[in-house]
């Protein structure tokens, strides 16, 4: 499914019809789009090994562009709600969502590029029913609380994104760097969004 969305977005991006377009000095964009969390970081597999792409979120995503002279202050939030999450125990006992605001500086080359940069709040949530839970651990099972609360994590970022315009519509490339000065807890995550415009 994550590779279907991608390639009919990957198609969109590539062979818009649309006339290119600038974003207006002050705009909204409506869109959604798909979230690798934490490159090679992180994993689902029972086996424990890592994914290169790591945990994929599908997001909900609202931006807004205020003009700055020749730059735009560019805040969004971007929602990824359990129901759109991969992220859920064997028994879907418990559920992950991830939320991101970043507040971001944009600026435009011409009538259909943009680069961006600035900081970002993550925060990922796990919440459960409680009770046990047992695991493949190695080559044997073990028995693993389950939340049975919601927990929650946050931190810090900074992103660095570009985006194409095509008329109306928007499609952006944007990495996360959370820790980028401590090589231990350093990870990437990547956030590709299809917007729409709304002036």
């Amino acid at each position: 499914m994550q590779r279907l969305v991608l390639t009919i977005l990957a198609f969109w991006t590539l062979y818009g019809t649309e006339t290119l377009k600038a974003a207006e000095t002050r705009s909204y964009e409506v869109g959604a789009g798909l979230t690798s969390y934490q490159l090679s970081r992180l994993t689902e597999r029972a086996s424990g090994q890592r994914s290169r792409a790591g945990t994929s979120f599908y997001h909900l995503h609202l931006q807004y562009h205020q003009a700055l002279g020749d730059v735009y202050l560019s805040p969004w939030l971007r929602f990824m709600p359990p129901a759109l999450s991969s992220v859920e125990s064997t028994s879907k006992s418990s559920h992950t969502s991830l939320m991101s605001l970043g507040l971001p500086v944009l600026k435009t080359f011409g009538q259909s590029w943009d680069i961006s940069t600035g900081p970002v709040l993550l925060r990922y949530v796990i919440k459960g029913e409680g009770g046990l839970e047992t695991l493949n651990n190695g080559e044997s099972t073990s028995v693993f609380f389950k939340p049975g609360e919601e927990r929650v994590a946050q931190s810090l970022a900074w992103q660095l994104g570009t985006a194409l315009r095509w008329g109306p519509v928007r499609s952006a490339l944007d990495l996360l760097v959370q820790a980028p000065r401590n090589s231990v807890k350093r990870s990437y995550s990547v956030m590709f969004t299809m917007a729409w415009a709304q002036f």
